[in-house]
C-alpha cells in the first residue's frame, strides 16, 4: 500500500483512496451507487426488524 505524502490517505484503503488518486467521475459513480445500495438495504432491513419487534 502507498502512502500520499503529506496527505494521510493511503491509496487502496476505500472511498478515500479515489480523491488521493484522481479518479474518474465513473468511479464516483460507482462508488454513489454502492453506498446508496447498502444504504437501502440497511435501511429496509431495520425497519423490518422494527415492525417484527412491534407489539400488535
Amino acid at each position: 500500500m502507498y502512502k500520499v505524502p503529506g496527505s494521510g490517505v493511503a491509496i487502496g484503503t476505500g472511498v478515500g483512496s479515489l480523491a488521493a488518486t484522481g479518479a474518474n467521475v465513473t468511479w464516483w459513480l460507482a462508488a454513489a451507487l454502492v453506498l446508496l445500495v447498502v444504504g437501502g438495504l440497511l435501511l429496509h432491513a431495520t425497519r423490518r426488524r422494527k415492525a417484527a419487534r412491534a407489539p400488535r
